[in-house]
């Protein structure tokens, strides 16, 4: 098996939230498409915003939102978390961003990747963002007819590579919990108990620093392919600063998973 190299890795955050998906979106009404809050079923905060699309909707907008323009032409991928109660395959669904009302006319349409029955999952979708200097509505299309179902979006955001970051690290962890019984005939047992991950990311100073306490999407990068790069929500906790006379000045953060955490799968 070849090694690889990290010359093409990276560090990507988003700190950009075009919409937290704590209410409805209701900026219009869809015939067969209601729109309502999942209060106690989200990733990030109290509620994710929910779609039921009836038998009767076939394909289309299901939904959008109005939002305070932004200008997002700096960043170059979107990031949210999604959820369906049937499978997708990629590019069923899309999210929509727009500088009309009710996303009549997209800038950018992502396609969403493939979802697997009832699983959240943190999605990263790589998108030219140059020309989306007035975005005041967001949305989703339904691309093909799935019949009955619910769709759920939670904390969608934008991000863009940290710049001058050179090295990371990440740190997964299970405990695990002595199950050790009588019946267990000397043997010590265990069990996973909780997932913890966490780590660092350093390089030189090339804009403003994140702060402490920052929320933030992360994708961590061993290389450029997809199926090579980890991705969670993680909070900043602690960074440190270091500069000589005659060098760069240069920045550590440590950072701590706060959701499940998205694992390179090759």
């Amino acid at each position: 098996m070849a090694r690889l190299a990290g010359t093409t890795g990276s560090v990507y955050a988003a700190l950009q939230v075009l919409e937290d998906c704590e209410d409805a979106w209701n900026e219009q009404v869809v015939a067969n498409v209601t729109a309502s809050v999942a209060t106690g079923d989200s990733k990030v905060g109290s509620g994710s915003a929910l779609f039921t699309v009836a038998a009767g909707f076939a394909t289309g907008v299901i939904g959008s939102e109005a939002i305070s323009t932004l200008n997002l032409s700096a960043y170059n991928q979107i990031m949210a978390w999604v959820k369906s109660s049937v499978a997708l395959d990629a590019s069923d669904y899309s999210i929509l961003l727009d500088n009309t009302a009710n996303c009549a006319s997209p800038i950018i349409t992502a396609n969403i990747p493939a979802l697997v029955v009832d699983t959240w999952k943190y999605i990263k979708i790589a998108a030219d963002l140059s020309g989306c200097t007035g975005i005041v509505s967001v949305g989703l299309r339904q691309n093909v007819d799935k019949g009955l179902m619910l769709f759920q979006i939670d904390q969608l955001a934008v991000a863009k590579e940290v710049a001058g970051m050179k090295e990371w690290t990440l740190d997964i962890h299970f405990d695990a919990l002595d199950s050790t019984g009588f019946d267990s005939a000397g043997v010590r047992s265990f069990v996973p108990a909780v997932k913890d991950w966490k780590g660092r990311f350093s390089g030189f100073k090339d804009g403003a620093p994140f702060a402490i306490g920052d929320i933030i999407g992360l994708e961590l990068r061993e290389s450029s392919t997809t199926t090579q790069q980890y991705r969670g929500i993680a909070v900043i906790t602690d960074y440190s600063v270091e500069t000589t006379y005659d060098g760069l000045v240069a920045y550590s953060y440590a950072f701590q998973g706060v959701h499940d955490l998205e694992i390179a799968t090759a």
